[in-house]
């Protein structure tokens, strides 16, 4: 039996909840656009993530 294609539970939800509080973030977003900062920050770890697969 071959087994193939696991996918990984990642838990970021601390980190997307308080991206606008980031160093990465801070500069871009004001605290009433947090969830353009959360926005931003998830694309960022998808892209981050699907980028570590490839590898």
């Amino acid at each position: 039996m071959i087994l193939k294609d696991f996918g990984g539970i990642v838990n970021a939800s601390r980190s997307l909840i308080c991206a606008y509080k980031s160093d990465m973030w801070k500069d871009k977003f004001k605290e009433e656009e947090f969830g353009k900062a959360t926005r931003a920050e998830a694309i960022r770890m998808r892209d981050e993530l699907n980028g570590s697969i490839k590898k």
